[in-house]
């Protein structure tokens, strides 16, 4: 090659990876300047009670109340990383985000990043079995979903060695050996939404998830979706004046849970202009015996259950306990159960997109009671029984 020749090709290759770099380090500042701008997005929460945000210039940070009490169970402070806040917080924990990966106990925050378009985050669960989403159904099959715990027991050498930046899990799931995960440096976020009074509440904490995972702008954009939406059913709802009676649970070993005041149950039916009976100042549930619901809701026409298993008919239900075929519902083979949607292991997807799709719930509810106010929909999560 002669020399001009030689110092073009050189020349040629050196504008090349010039180009290249360029390129790279365009992408990585349009992906910095994008993290910077949702974060920087005020964060609120309107129907949650066990969860608050304060939106401080360069950090947020939030409070997690102990479910039923006042007190504060958790103080994170969430910051862009690296640029941890000189802040004098006693207490809480620092969290850099947006985090990369996430392991949790439930498959209750699984339908959150669904709908947040946050499926790779996910890389440990317990049972992982049981995610009905079918992408993450399908990483599962391929292992890259570890299973972190069975029920209602953790494996904790298997969260450390599978170290996913943040483990979310409820109150009751934790104890001493939560400081052995934070000391491999995995956070431990405590997400409690399954004690919200409300659907919405609920629903609401999926603005959680989006500030750990820099998903703030689209975690308000499709809250605010499915709160217009809901109330649009809870005005569908209130066409009808009368509350219609129904009966709501079933015996579990000789007693009959009934929902507190201020539970989300309560609130749920009370939207679907549904009457079912509460505890009255209280948010937990309290058993109460056979006999009591049966005096005040035998001749209820409609009966909604949460069952376990997947295929059951009618007969399976009422073999059960030979006392439920004197209710009114079950003699008109009136029984719904929230099991339409249940994978070949038993998981239901009520419990997985149901807490962040309140407005299906609630349109499930008055097409059950109420079937002229919805004629053309068809519920979601809730099947009767054959």
């Amino acid at each position: 090659m002669t020399k001009p020749l030689l110092l073009l090709a050189c020349l040629l290759m050196l504008l090349g990876s010039c180009t290249g770099h360029s390129s790279q380090r365009t992408a990585t500042t349009d992906s910095i300047v994008a993290d910077s701008a949702d974060f920087a997005h005020a964060v609120h929460f309107d129907h949650a009670k066990g969860i608050q945000v304060a939106n401080h210039p360069g950090y947020k940070e939030v409070f997690i109340f102990t479910p039923d009490e006042p007190d504060t169970l958790a103080r994170y402070i969430l910051y862009p990383r690296d640029h941890k806040p000189e802040v004098n917080a006693p207490g809480a924990r620092f969290i850099a985000v947006p985090a990369r990966t996430m392991g949790t106990l439930s498959t209750t925050e699984i339908g959150a990043l669904t709908l947040l378009d946050l499926r790779d985050v996910l890389v440990a669960c317990s049972d992982p079995r049981n995610i009905n989403d079918s992408i993450l159904a399908e990483r599962t099959r391929r292992g890259e979903i570890a299973e972190i715990g069975r029920g209602m027991g953790r494996n904790v050498e298997q969260i450390i060695a599978t170290h996913p930046e943040i483990i979310m899990q409820g109150l009751q799931e934790s104890d001493a050996k939560d400081e052995d995960i934070r000391a491999s440096g995995i956070e431990i976020v405590f997400f409690n939404n399954w004690k919200e009074q409300s659907l919405l509440g609920r629903a609401e904490w999926m603005k959680f998830v989006g500030m750990l995972f820099g998903r703030n702008v689209r975690a308000e954009e499709t809250f605010q979706r499915i709160e217009r939406e809901y109330l649009e059913a809870k005005k569908i709802a209130a066409q009808e004046p009368d509350f219609l009676p129904v009966l709501y649970g079933q015996d579990y070993k000789g007693s009959w849970y009934v929902p507190g005041e201020y539970s989300y149950v309560t609130s749920m039916l009370t939207d679907a202009h549904i009457k079912y009976d509460f505890i009255p100042g209280q948010v937990t549930n309290k058993p109460m015996s056979f006999e009591y619901v049966f005096s005040r809701h035998r001749h209820a026409p409609v009966w909604l259950s949460m069952m376990v298993g997947k295929d059951i008919t009618l007969k399976d239900f009422l073999s059960m306990n030979e006392r439920y075929q004197h209710f009114d519902a079950a003699k008109a083979g009136n029984v719904w159960i929230d099991r339409k949607r249940v994978n070949e292991y038993g998981g239901n997807d009520y419990w997985e997109s149901g807490p962040y799709n309140p407005h299906l719930i609630l349109k499930d509810l008055i097409k059950i009671t109420r079937p002229h106010l919805l004629p053309d929909y068809e519920t979601t999560y809730w099947v009767k029984l054959q």
